[in-house]
């Protein structure tokens, strides 16, 4: 009873929200809507320029593939230089990215675009690296990288049908076009931010004194848990992928019902994911993981059996909450890693995750040409048994 006492008591962490992080919450906010705008109705967008299952295919796995390029060169810049600065040159090709979209005549035309966004994700490790710095007490700082990032899907409740609405009215073009303007000022937000020169908060904090033995422990410990991760993405990314094509072509839902249900899915998402990360400082990370990946299966299962819209609506919550897994990561490796080589570990899981995910989109593409079912299925298949192992074996 005591545990669940510790679980279920709130207490806000407001020391984390300091005026920089605040800053980047806000920039969270406006840049998540935009990017929310046309993010989830993306592949809708994708098969509208004559692209198959197959491409469609080629397309998700060229924004994982660039991505994956990007995060360990990323965490070697948080550790050395100016976050700030890594920070707004990072989000310039996110600005980019929907405004290249915007004019794609045909599906080959979108890869300068998705080329822009995975280069953009160089910023994550050192955004990361930023928080976790300005966050004192270490007992709470699941919970708060899990709010803070929180801030950034709070847009996605509104946006993907705001975006679905818009894409009716003004056409999917002027929806890419608005979601750049917004994505350009949420950079400009990075301007107001304090420098954070990590060579220089290791000259006045000290780094603690860690043992040669103690610091390969807890490595294993960050690759054990980034190899868990990766495969629960592997298996996640066959089928999450073509929800929204399911949905519009199969369920047959309006493109603003598939916004709403991406809304309903990202508000799973920002609530579950502060549950569970509230869940991982009270009880233990491990547990948190397993209960957020249970969540996908739990979620999908239904998904195929019944083209009910509203009661659709209702399991987009939980499928949303199922996609916390990466913040109780992140968070998880913040609080062990070294000072000086924070930018570099958090960029280990976000490395592996996408690298797993890279083949998986075209393999679910592939598996979707024959049905939707087959996609889903293989999706699922191994999402209990990860689940299991991590509230009983994974160790914090």
């Amino acid at each position: 009873m005591a545990v669940y006492r510790r679980i279920l008591s709130f207490a806000f962490p407001s020391e984390a929200l300091t005026r920089d992080v605040l800053l980047i919450c806000l920039s969270n906010v406006i840049g998540a809507f935009g990017e929310g705008l046309y993010s989830w109705v993306f592949p809708l967008y994708v098969r509208s320029l004559q692209a198959d299952y197959l491409q469609l295919g080629i397309v998700l796995s060229t924004v994982i593939g660039f991505a994956a390029l990007v995060p360990l060169p990323g965490g070697l810049l948080a550790d050395r230089y100016d976050r700030k600065k890594i920070l707004i040159l990072s989000w310039i090709p996110w600005v980019l990215a929907p405004l290249i979209y915007s004019f794609a005549g045909n599906w080959v035309q979108l890869i300068p675009g998705t080329f822009c966004f995975g280069i953009s994700m160089i910023g994550i490790p050192a955004v990361n690296a930023y928080v976790i710095t300005a966050v004192p007490n270490k007992k709470t700082l699941t919970q708060a990288l899990s709010l803070i990032w929180s801030s950034f899907f709070f847009s996605y409740i509104f946006a993907p049908a705001t975006g679905g609405y818009l894409a009716t009215v003004i056409g999917m073009r002027w929806v890419l076009r608005v979601a750049a303007v917004l994505c350009a000022i949420a950079t400009g937000v990075f301007f107001f931010l304090h420098s954070q020169h990590p060579r220089k908060e290791n000259m006045v904090e000290p780094e603690e004194d860690l043992t040669k033995t103690e610091e390969k422990r807890l490595w294993r410990k960050i690759i054990l848990w980034s190899a868990f991760l990766a495969a629960a993405f592997f298996f996640i990314n066959i089928g999450r992928p073509y929800v929204q094509t399911f949905l519009a072509e199969g369920v047959k839902m309006s493109e603003i019902e598939v916004g709403l249900f991406g809304s309903i899915s990202f508000a799973g998402m920002t609530f579950i994911g502060i549950g569970l990360g509230r869940v991982g400082d009270k009880w233990k990370k491990s547990g948190a993981m397993g209960i957020c990946l249970l969540l996908y299966p739990i979620s999908m299962i239904p998904l195929m059996l019944t083209n009910n819209v509203g009661f659709l609506m209702f399991i987009a919550f939980f499928l949303g909450g199922s996609a916390a897994s990466s913040s109780l990561t992140n968070s998880y490796a913040g609080a062990i890693a070294p000072k000086s080589k924070r930018g570099l570990w958090l960029s280990i899981p976000q490395t592996a995750t996408l690298v797993a995910s890279f083949i998986a989109p075209y393999l679910g593409a592939y598996l979707y040409t024959f049905s939707p079912a087959y996609s889903f299925i293989v999706s699922i298949t191994a999402i209990p048994v990860l689940g299991a192992y991590a509230i009983t074996k994974l160790k914090d």
